[in-house]
């Protein structure tokens, strides 16, 4: 990754930072688990671990085109409280790990980006997050179901962690044979727009 990447990937999660810090009741943010760092449980919490994948003329574009920025986020809120939890970005290259106090949780708000810029959206979901353990909640599976500024678009969840078992357990050391499958529930269709194109940023 070049340096001025870098610089502009720091310089937005600082204004994103404290974005959210200036609003009263608003959402926590939340970091990932980054591969390689011990996953460090606290008591009542779980971990999820999956996958997503962006579809666009067929290709994954979290894995394609290399060189070009993509970074996948997105909003939670839990199910018994309302709290709202921001993950952003949850995956540059579609693996994610991620740690959170044990419950229900709803995906509200989607945010990808990409060579044509940032897209925010919806694609309602709902993932169960179980207490002292490890949970797989698949490989969430988005696809653009058109072209244009504001684009439908589909889900589905796939259980790919028979593929995918050796990458979970060298990145997040973690023994995968314990995972507990409880695949995240995807609606059918949702919608992405294009909020701000890369030629503005």
């Amino acid at each position: 990754m070049r340096l001025g990447r870098r610089q502009d990937l720091f310089c937005g999660s600082l204004r994103l930072l404290l974005f959210v810090a200036m609003l009263p009741g608003c959402a926590e943010f939340v970091r990932p688990v980054q591969p390689g760092v011990a996953v460090v449980q606290k008591p009542g919490a779980g971990l999820i671990v999956g996958r997503v994948a962006i579809i666009q003329d067929t290709e994954d574009r979290m894995v394609s085109l290399p060189g070009f920025p993509r970074e996948f986020g997105w909003e939670l809120q839990a199910a018994e409280t309302g709290k709202k939890f921001l993950v952003d970005p949850l995956t540059e290259d579609g693996f994610f790990a991620l740690s959170l106090s044990a419950g229900i949780y709803h995906v509200i708000t989607l945010r990808f980006e990409n060579r044509a810029g940032l897209w925010e959206g919806s694609l309602p979901a709902t993932f169960i997050v179980k207490p002292s353990g490890s949970t797989y909640v698949g490989t969430w599976e988005i696809t653009f179901a058109g072209l244009g500024p504001g684009v439908p678009i589909t889900g589905r969840t796939l259980n790919t962690l028979e593929h995918d078992r050796e990458e979970f357990e060298g990145r997040y050391a973690i023994h995968a044979g314990r995972l507990t499958v409880a695949l995240l529930q995807s609606a059918s269709e949702g919608h992405f727009s294009l909020v701000r194109p890369r030629s503005a940023q």
